[in-house]
């Protein structure tokens, strides 16, 4: 070390320089000590933050994910435009953001098919027959959502159905194979209204 006054050599721990009797405050020990005694306290600081920010982005993630009655962006309309490279439509959300049209989980009746099918449930409640449907299809079944109305099934019900049969018997098979988990599950003839 040297004196910050006349640039003499002083020994490490001397308080005056002996040149000049200038005090020597430099001690440099205890000072790269002091700069790491925080250390601890910040790394567990650092951590505080990075889960407490963890867990408020699942919390607002289970607030917002689209169970409740807000819409989510499966419930908002599509535009359908042509796609400029691959030919392939693709859909425009109401952001105006171009993407690809996701498939949907269950399944459609094709426009003027007459076929038998299984009813798995009947209600009036559409999202509670959509949830109905959605678990369907997820479990493995050709399961989709009929308007009661369009079809001579009755008037103001949403029918939850699982497949298209051709003929009453294997609709009526297929009845008694989801009777445990849909009980009251029935087979019937489809047809367009009118």
């Amino acid at each position: 070390m040297n004196c910050p006054r006349c640039g003499e050599e002083a020994e490490r721990g001397q308080l005056i320089c002996l040149e000049c009797g200038g005090r020597l405050a430099l001690k440099p020990e205890r000072d790269e000590r002091r700069s790491f005694e925080n250390v601890p306290a910040i790394a567990l600081l650092l951590c505080v933050v990075v889960i407490g920010a963890a867990a408020f982005g699942f919390a607002l993630s289970e607030l917002t994910d689209g169970s409740g009655s807000q819409s989510s962006a499966a419930d908002r309309p599509e535009r359908s435009t042509p796609a400029a490279s691959t030919g392939s439509p693709q859909t425009e959300t109401e952001t105006g953001a171009s993407q690809q049209p996701s498939r949907s989980l269950l399944l459609e009746w094709p426009s003027g098919l007459s076929a038998y099918t299984v009813v798995l449930v009947s209600s009036s409640d559409r999202p509670a027959a959509r949830r109905v449907a959605r678990e369907a299809a997820k479990s493995g079944l050709e399961a989709g959502m009929l308007r009661s109305d369009d079809y001579d099934l009755g008037t103001g019900l949403w029918i939850v159905f699982a497949g298209r049969f051709d003929t009453q018997a294997s609709a009526e098979r297929q009845a008694n194979n989801l009777a445990e988990r849909y009980p009251g599950a029935y087979a019937t003839f489809v047809k367009p209204a009118g």
